[in-house]
């Protein structure tokens, strides 16, 4: 059953203020163009965040939570987080595969299934982008019916989040040893899946060699609709000697035939762990800024190695100090607020001087009510994320409040007041 979560909308000044867009209201419906991921108006989408780590590890499950995206987005400013879902591992505390504790999607589907709703579910409310990412490594491997429950998993997905342009789905992370002709038949699989239900969204595809032989799916990418709105996958780490010496090169040459799509890199040398090369670092960044790449960076966790960015100090709940942040996070949260945009989700309360605040009343069925000053406002509208109209109704000048109907529609919506004050924007949940 579904019912509509009512909204009570209380503005308490005389002047408002517009609500800054969030980056999917401004950058729009992710494509493929000339060999580059672009936004609904055609220009290059950079988009710059973090990926979680693995969701069965106790030093990165903790953070799966809506708090941590709403953190990232306003204080950290990504516009892009990554939900990496294990799939074969089960970890016990000490990271060492076991038979019991945490279980990759192999063994409990609907436990890691939740948890990446959890986190796709907020990034969509906040306003940002987000990967749903099959975190694995081996392609060609069927046992216990593997590639079904991609089948299963990614079916559930695009049925949940086709109309959603936040949505990104990364179907392999790291193809292992696998040759591209392995990798490309199991690619020839699942996108047909995804796009019976999800005819639109970017679909990134992993290299071999853990996404790093770019060259590969160069020689020999996907052709006709499997090809539609599709990025490779390239993984790097700055400080691995092989990765600096090699990998921009290879890319370079990668991007004169397919458009790339960095969804993993990390600070540290492969092994997730050791010294940072800030120098390497800065090259490797500057390198995909000048291509206007998109990236998620590795990753947020308290592991203790260098290529995670938070020490156990750091709550799960977000609102990190300074001294929270290892050398990782300090860096990474430097240049993501450097470069992202700062902006005010519209689902975010204004401070009082920016004229209103926000509180929710019981569950009613169908209806959203604004209150509002006498004549502030001649027009309540609601459209979905992609600005389709639901449904719009007139103010009139003597009114103080108004309900709005929104039947036969569930998910994420923005309700916008327009009138003499100004406009307002709320974005809600309807489930």
């Amino acid at each position: 059953m579904k019912q509509t979560l009512q909204i009570m909308v209380t503005f308490i000044a005389f002047l408002l203020y517009p609500l800054a867009a969030t980056p999917v209201e401004t950058i729009g419906a992710l494509s493929v163009s000339n060999n580059q991921v672009v936004g609904a108006n055609g220009n290059p989408a950079q988009l710059r965040g973090m990926s979680f780590f693995w969701n069965i590890a106790q030093e990165g499950g903790g953070y799966w939570n809506a708090n941590v995206v709403n953190w990232l987005a306003d204080d950290w400013h990504a516009n892009l987080v990554r939900a990496s879902m294990a799939v074969e591992d089960s970890w016990g505390t000490d990271n060492t595969l076991t038979t019991d504790a945490y279980k990759g999607y192999l063994y409990d589907p609907a436990w890691n299934q939740a948890m990446v709703e959890t986190v796709v579910d907020a990034a969509i409310a906040k306003g940002i982008y987000v990967i749903i990412d099959w975190h694995s490594h081996w392609t060609n491997d069927n046992s216990n019916g593997k590639q079904d429950s991609a089948v299963n998993f990614f079916t559930r997905m695009a049925q949940k989040y086709a109309s959603y342009p936040n949505v990104i789905y990364e179907i392999y992370n790291e193809p292992g040893t696998d040759d591209w002709s392995v990798i490309k038949a199991y690619a020839e699989k699942i996108i047909p899946i995804i796009r019976t239900y999800d005819p639109d969204n970017l679909i990134i595809v992993g290299a071999p060699n853990y996404a790093a032989e770019v060259l590969k799916p160069a020689a020999d990418p996907l052709t006709g609709s499997n090809a539609f709105n599709v990025a490779y996958g390239f993984h790097f780490y700055a400080s691995e000697e092989w990765h600096y010496n090699n990998y921009m090169t290879n890319a370079n040459t990668a991007l004169q035939s397919i458009p790339l799509f960095v969804s993993e890199w990390g600070l540290s040398p492969a092994s997730g762990d050791g010294d940072i090369n800030t120098s390497w670092v800065e090259t490797f960044f500057s390198w995909m800024e000048s291509k206007k790449l998109s990236w998620a960076a590795w990753s947020i966790c308290n592991k203790n190695e260098t290529s995670a960015a938070l020490y156990t100090t750091a709550s799960t709940a977000g609102n990190w100090a300074d001294s929270d942040l290892r050398q990782a996070g300090t860096y990474l949260r430097t240049k993501l607020r450097a470069l992202n945009a700062e902006w005010i989700a519209s689902n975010a309360i204004k401070n009082s001087k920016q004229g209103f605040s926000i509180s929710f009343s019981n569950p009613t069925p169908n209806t959203i009510q604004a209150l509002f000053p006498k004549g502030s406002y001649t027009q309540v509208t609601l459209t979905n994320v992609n600005g389709e109209k639901i449904a719009q109704k007139s103010i009139s000048n003597t009114s103080t409040s108004v309900d709005l109907t929104a039947p036969h529609f569930s998910g994420v919506a923005i309700l916008t007041l327009k009138g003499k004050a100004g406009q307002v924007q709320k974005s809600v949940i309807i489930q």
